[in-house]
């Protein structure tokens, strides 16, 4: 398990919610309950959840993935993303939060290492 992503913040991120944790908080919502935008929702995200935007904050285990969202599930809505709090983070870029399991990418780009260095390109 590595305690941080290599991303630094501003750089343009795709998230992918993929499964609920195996003892979430918070189960996951069905697409049928979820209300976008609303904070009235007492269920997690629902899986297959997409969201593209700007990465706020250094990702890091105890920390929380935070995004100024530009896209969700391929529409343009800005808005502000914020997981629970982060327990895991494996080599293969997933995220682990209280609730969620998430895949998190670089949108558009690849990270290559050059000299010990990675950069995106």
């Amino acid at each position: 398990m590595k305690e941080a992503l290599p991303y630094p913040p501003g750089v343009i991120v795709q998230i992918t919610k993929l499964s609920a944790c195996t003892s979430p908080v918070a189960e996951p919502s069905s697409w049928e309950d979820w209300i976008p935008g609303s904070r009235n929702n007492l269920a997690s995200l629902p899986v297959n959840y997409e969201l593209r935007g700007i990465l706020m904050e250094e990702v890091l285990v105890g920390g929380f993935l935070v995004v100024f969202r530009t896209h969700r599930n391929g529409t343009e809505v800005d808005g502000l993303f914020e997981s629970t709090t982060i327990v895991g983070i494996s080599r293969e870029s997933l995220v682990e939060t209280f609730n969620s399991v998430y895949q998190v990418r670089v949108h558009g780009q690849e990270r290559k290492e050059k000299g010990g260095q990675n950069y995106y390109g």
